[in-house]
């Protein structure tokens, strides 16, 4: 295929992502100030997100197959909006590493999974969940930039 002695033209690390990145919320489409920073693809807090989602589908397909063995029909479990909105969270929470220093009526708002998964939770804040889903849906979010770019 090549000249052993020739100097290969691309670099595979190039293709790393980067481990962590920063999502600033916006409001009323302008900048906060107010920074999440989030875990990457490579980085271990999504490397066990993935482990945990791999394990939930592979119960799920077991089931599957354990149903038409034995000659049933499998009906996926129903799921109300409620549990479809705590799993949202769940996977930005798993996701988030930190946020920068921000107030909640005038009071530190550290941040911790439990603050996180409360500010999510609060319906008047909806914005803040559809802005974390957006930004961890965007694959191009944690590509690293070339610096001849």
């Amino acid at each position: 295929m090549s000249n052993k002695s020739e100097i290969a033209s691309f670099d595979l690390s190039s293709l790393d992502t980067a481990d962590e990145a920063e999502m600033e919320v916006r409001i009323n489409g302008k900048l906060s100030g107010w920074r999440l920073r989030f875990a990457g693809p490579g980085h271990q807090k999504s490397i066990q997100q993935e482990n945990r989602l791999a394990r939930e589908n592979l119960e799920r397909r077991k089931a599957q197959e354990r149903a038409q063995v034995n000659g049933r029909k499998w009906k996926p479990e129903d799921e109300t909006v409620e549990e479809v909105i705590a799993k949202n969270i769940q996977l930005i929470v798993e996701r988030l590493i930190d946020w920068t220093p921000v107030t909640l009526d005038g009071e530190p708002y550290p941040f911790s999974p439990e603050n996180a998964r409360k500010l999510l939770s609060d319906p008047k804040k909806g914005t803040i969940l559809t802005q974390c889903l957006d930004f961890l849906g965007d694959e191009t979010i944690f590509t690293k930039r070339s610096a001849t770019n």
